[in-house]
């Protein structure tokens, strides 16, 4: 019996033994070196897979300060004999279109590595140890030597679909991810960055001391300070210093569609996240593309013209006025209008002509001031009212400034206009978007046809 018991584990062992070698003549039927190459090739044939290259949303570092913590938008065309065509129009380019080639190659180093390993003044321009010539201050104008925007210049390879959809790589110093979207063939390097930066530029403008609103389900927050690239993100009833949430994001376009994605993901719940929007021009607003109910909207016209004219709330905007001048765009029953008044003008004894009206803040009370020249430009001011309701603005007119009411009396048309005319329910909406209330438009409530884009400026 012993014997028989004794065959039989030897038997086994013996078929164990077989089996394991087998199965690790599969594995390590090649080389270490060969199966690094493999890597090292299939890697590389993803990067080329984009005919016309990659969109790489380039983040140095994590940080929340400018220009470390920004994203940076480059063009990157991976050539199969392993040049690499980069473009970049930004800060590092001295806000100028640039373009260099240099060398890459996928390496292995404990998985696939994106090395660019030559040098490369757009690529290397955020890893180069060396004192930023846009920052610091007159007491030290050197504070990055030795460190410059602290970026990587080889990446980790996360991800990177077969169908060549994106790539996800990792800095492999600072851990930064950096999304690859492709570029559609037949699109040229220099007109796709000029579009995406005039875009953002338009949307998030630094001129325009407004807001922007993030809807994620039950939760409502408030956006400040989108034009330079780091928002802060807080809830809406928040304090912006105490709640202070800075998220980096960047702009890209496919398909016609342009992408807001932010660095990291804002969480809706324990559960979901949000981290990449599209523009819906009908709409009129970002939808997450995770969720288009999840959205980002402008802010409300209404609430900032009314805003900028009121002194006592915010007297930092006193200096704000909207401009309707003749040559403004407007709809025929407001050129209507205008051009009635400009023609009781010209009938004078001594012709002048109506150049514009603008609704501005004077003497502390909000004002229309009228302008119009014959050999010099004159301007008479009337009083108003500002009345806020049910979404709309009415201008109730109380009075005039100095000698006002005599160009009034002798102007009918004129004085018509400014004491009953524009004193009727207004509607105010953005010229062409929310986003950007450079522009807003003002309409007659019970005349929606009855429009005139009004343009902001400051003295």
């Amino acid at each position: 019996m012993k014997k028989i018991l004794t065959l039989t584990f030897i038997l086994i062992s013996t078929l164990t033994y077989t089996s394991c070698t087998n199965e690790e003549d599969l594995i390590f039927d090649k080389s270490a070196a060969e199966r690094l190459n493999e890597a090292s090739d299939l890697y590389s044939s993803r990067l080329m897979a984009s005919p016309n290259g990659w969109a790489m949303q380039l983040y140095p570092t994590n940080d929340n300060e400018y220009p470390y913590g920004n994203g940076y938008l480059l063009l990157c065309r991976f050539n199969d004999d392993h040049s690499v065509n980069v473009s970049m129009d930004n800060v590092f380019s001295d806000n100028k279109y640039m373009e260099d080639t240099s060398l890459w190659e996928v390496i292995t180093d404990n998985g696939p590595v994106l090395s660019f390993n030559s040098y490369n003044n757009c690529l290397h321009a955020f890893s180069n140890p060396e004192d930023l010539s846009f920052t610091g201050t007159d007491e030290d104008s050197n504070d990055e030597t030795g460190t410059g925007a602290g970026g990587d210049y080889e990446f980790i390879i996360v991800d990177a679909p077969e169908d060549a959809s994106y790539m996800m790589l990792k800095g492999k110093k600072r851990g930064t991810y950096n999304l690859l979207t492709p570029i559609e063939q037949g699109v040229e390097y220099r007109d796709y960055l000029a579009d995406v930066k005039a875009f953002q530029n338009k949307m998030f403008s630094a001129n325009v001391p407004t807001f922007d609103m993030m809807y994620l389900g039950e939760k409502t927050f408030k956006i400040t300070g989108a034009n330079d690239g780091i928002p802060n993100i807080f809830p809406y009833d928040g304090d912006e210093i105490i709640d202070e949430s800075f998220n980096a994001f960047l702009m890209t376009k496919r398909g016609g569609d342009y992408y807001l994605r932010f660095r990291d993901g804002i969480s809706v719940n324990d559960d979901e996240k949000v981290q990449e929007f599209r523009y819906n021009a009908e709409r009129d607003v970002f939808e997450s593309v995770e969720n288009s109910e999840y959205y980002i909207d402008g802010d409300d016209p209404t609430r900032f013209f009314c805003e900028t004219l009121d002194s006592i709330k915010v007297s930092s905007l006193n200096d704000y006025r909207w401009q309707m001048a003749m040559s403004n765009e407007q709809s025929a029953a407001w050129k209507a209008d205008f051009d009635a008044i400009n023609a009781e003008f010209q009938s004078q004894k001594t012709p002048m002509t109506l150049q514009s009206m603008t609704i501005m803040n004077h003497n502390g009370k909000v004002a229309i001031k009228t302008t119009y020249k014959s050999k010099s430009s004159s301007s008479i001011y009337t009083y108003y009212d500002l009345v806020s309701t049910d979404g709309g603005i009415t201008l109730q007119y109380t009075g005039y400034y100095g000698s006002a009411n005599k160009v009034l009396e002798l102007l009918p048309t004129l004085n018509e206009f400014l004491t009953n005319t524009i004193c009727h329910k207004l509607v105010a909406r953005g010229g062409t978007t929310k986003f950007d209330l450079n522009e807003i438009r003002i309409a007659f409530a019970d005349n929606p046809d009855k429009w005139i884009i009004a343009t902001m400026s400051k003295d």
